[in-house]
C-alpha cells in the first residue's frame, strides 16, 4: 500500500507490476489509518507497507475518536481473560495470548469497574469518556497494564503517537511479558516507516508467545516485505492465517496478496485476494479488492 519517503532514505526496491502498488490513496481502516491504492494498471516499485497493513486491509472507518472502536468480540469465543479483562482496540483485540502475566497483582476493583467503563464508553465511539475513565483506572492502580496500553491505543486513535509511546512503553516497563505492549509500539514504529524497529517488536512479542499471536506474525511479515525479505514475509504471513482459524483478521490476506506480487507469483496473489474476499465484511473494501482480483485476471488472460 503505497506511502511516500523522503528524499534520500528510500531503499531500493524491486521492480513489478500488479493492482496492489499504484500510487492513490482511497480510505482509511481503524486505528492505524492504512491508506488503501486505487486501481491505475500502471508499473510501480514495491510500496512502503503503510502503519496498520498489520491490519492490513482498510475498514473504512473515520478519523479521530471514532477509530477507537471495539470489533464484536461475539463472533468468535476467545479465553474468558480477554473478554473479562481487556478490551484492547483493535487488531490486538484478537491476540490470545494471556493478557496479563501470572506474576500481575490482582487488580483493584474500583480500577477494573474504571476499565469496564471505558470499554462500554469505546464500544459506544466516546472517546473522550473512555480516557477519563483509563486514566481513573491508572490512577487507582497504576501497574494496570492492559489500561495503559488501551490508553496508548486510544492516544495513537487520537493522533496522537507521543502519548500513545509513553502508554504503551509504561506497560511493557510495568509488565516485559505482556505481548499486546511491543504490538502497540510496533504500530506506532510502522507509522513512522521504522521497519525494523517493528519487526524487532513483532519479534519480542513472539517470544512471548509464538503458537497464539497472529498479530504478531502479521506485523512481522509487513516489516519483512518493506525490508524486502520475502521468504521471511510470506513464512510470517502464513503462520498468522494458520494461526487465526477463525478468520477474525481476513486483512492478513491482503498482506499475502502483496508478498506474492512482489514474488511475481499472480496465481498465489489471486488465490489470496479470493481469501480475503470470504471473510471480509466491509463493503468498501471487499468492492475495491474485487477490482484488484479483476484487473489481475484479466493481466492473466493476456
Amino acid at each position: 500500500m503505497p506511502a511516500s519517503m523522503q528524499a534520500g532514505n528510500e531503499a531500493p526496491r524491486t521492480r513489478i507490476r500488479g493492482p496492489l502498488t499504484c500510487a492513490a490513496t482511497l480510505v482509511s481502516f481503524i486505528a492505524l489509518s492504512v491508506p488503501l491504492p486505487r486501481l491505475s494498471g500502471q508499473a510501480s516499485s514495491i510500496p512502503e507497507v503503510q502503519p496498520g497493513e498489520v491490519r492490513t486491509m482498510p475498514s473504512g472507518e473515520p478519523d479521530g475518536t471514532q477509530q477507537a472502536t471495539v470489533r464484536n468480540a461475539s463472533k468468535t469465543p476467545m479465553r474468558a481473560t480477554v473478554s473479562q479483562d481487556a478490551c484492547l482496540l483493535a487488531p490486538l483485540n484478537i491476540t490470545l495470548a494471556p493478557f496479563v502475566s501470572p506474576g500481575q497483582p490482582q487488580i483493584p476493583k474500583n480500577a477494573r469497574m474504571q476499565y469496564q467503563r471505558a470499554c462500554i464508553a469505546l464500544k459506544d465511539k466516546k472517546g473522550l469518556n473512555a480516557e477519563k475513565h483509563l486514566r481513573n483506572a491508572i490512577e487507582d492502580f497504576p501497574k494496570y497494564v492492559p489500561a495503559w496500553v488501551t490508553l496508548g491505543q486510544l492516544f495513537i486513535s487520537q493522533q496522537k503517537p507521543q502519548e500513545g509511546r509513553g502508554a504503551c512503553s509504561q506497560a511493557a516497563t510495568l509488565d516485559p511479558h505482556y505481548a499486546p505492549a511491543y504490538l502497540c509500539l510496533a504500530d506506532i514504529a510502522a507509522r513512522d516507516h521504522d521497519w525494523g524497529e517493528v519487526l524487532s517488536l513483532s519479534n519480542r512479542a513472539l517470544k512471548i508467545d509464538p503458537d497464539n499471536n497472529a498479530v504478531a506474525y502479521e506485523y512481522q511479515a509487513v516489516a519483512n516485505l518493506n525490508l524486502h525479505n520475502l521468504a521471511d514475509a510470506e513464512k510470517g504471513g502464513l503462520l498468522a492465517a494458520e494461526i487465526d482459524k477463525n478468520h477474525r483478521e481476513p486483512r492478513v490476506y491482503f498482506v499475502l496478496a502483496q508478498i506474492y506480487e512482489a514474488k511475481h507469483d499472480p496465481a498465489n496473489e489471486a488465490a489470496q485476494l479470493r481469501e480475503y474476499l470470504k471473510y471480509a465484511d466491509n463493503r468498501d473494501d471487499v468492492a475495491v479488492v474485487k477490482q484488484y482480483l479483476a484487473d489481475l485476471e484479466k493481466q492473466a488472460q493476456k
